[in-house]
């Protein structure tokens, strides 16, 4: 199972920082803080991300932490283990006044 993209948004009226984590075993393989603007007007700050680092050998957990105070965590063998098929997960992460979430949509490989 492989995470082929990531879309990070946040939906608060207020700026919010937000650090992305994978690791895959031990091993942290990329780590990235990013800061978003409010909402405003309908419109959405946030990141799209599309990495090398999402594919690769062995299971990989993404953890999205908004000011440090609100995560959320995929992963992909635990998503493997719902999904019928063994191939590729898109991820979504909105951040809002409840907190963090974390959701996932089959993707083409």
């Amino acid at each position: 199972m492989e995470i082929r993209e990531i879309d990070v948004v946040n939906l608060r009226d207020e700026t919010v920082g937000v650090t992305i984590v994978a690791e895959r075993g031990d091993e942290v393989v990329s780590e990235d803080g990013f800061r978003f603007g409010p909402k405003q007007g309908g419109a959405t700050g946030g990141v799209y991300l599309k990495e090398s680092w999402m594919s690769g050998e062995g299971d990989l957990e993404l953890t999205i932490s908004a000011d440090s105070i609100d995560e959320a965590s995929l992963f992909t063998e635990s998503v493997a283990q719902e999904s019928e098929d063994d191939g590729c997960v898109s991820a979504f992460s909105p951040v809002d006044e409840n907190g963090g979430g974390m959701y996932y949509a089959e993707a083409e490989c």
